[in-house]
């Protein structure tokens, strides 16, 4: 019996950059990084507020810093990012059925829209 290799198609480094699809898929992917940093601030924030006075001023000044501050911008921007595509989404994966009739795509997207800003004014009004 010989020894044989699987057969292994050759592929490039940038296969994803042949096709919009793929490339608008390894965007979403590259703004978890920003979602990442913003993150990890938010909890060196919460670990700072229950240790010291200094601790919080500290962070405070860290996180007013531009590139925390542009860094807080694009994860907010992926943060929709990955909303814009989920809601697309969620038609196709779970249709709501009224009685017979399917509910059209563009009502479900617009309500789980109008959801979001809903709970984020209730949010920003209970600051």
């Amino acid at each position: 019996m010989q020894n044989r290799k699987p057969y292994v198609r050759p592929m490039q480094r940038a296969w994803w950059s042949e096709n919009n699809f793929f490339s608008w898929y390894m965007v979403r992917e590259l703004t978890i990084v920003p979602l990442i940093l913003f993150t990890l601030n938010l909890c060196a924030g919460l670990f700072a507020l229950v240790s010291s006075s200094d601790a919080w001023s500290n962070w405070i000044y860290f996180s007013s810093h531009p590139v925390m501050l542009l860094i807080n911008v694009l994860a907010l921007i992926g943060a929709l990012y990955h909303a814009k595509t989920f809601f697309s989404m969620m038609p196709q994966v779970m249709p709501i059925k009224l009685g017979e009739k399917v509910v059209p795509t563009g009502v479900i997207v617009g309500v789980q829209w109008l959801l979001l800003v809903l709970v984020s004014l209730v949010a920003i009004a209970c600051i």
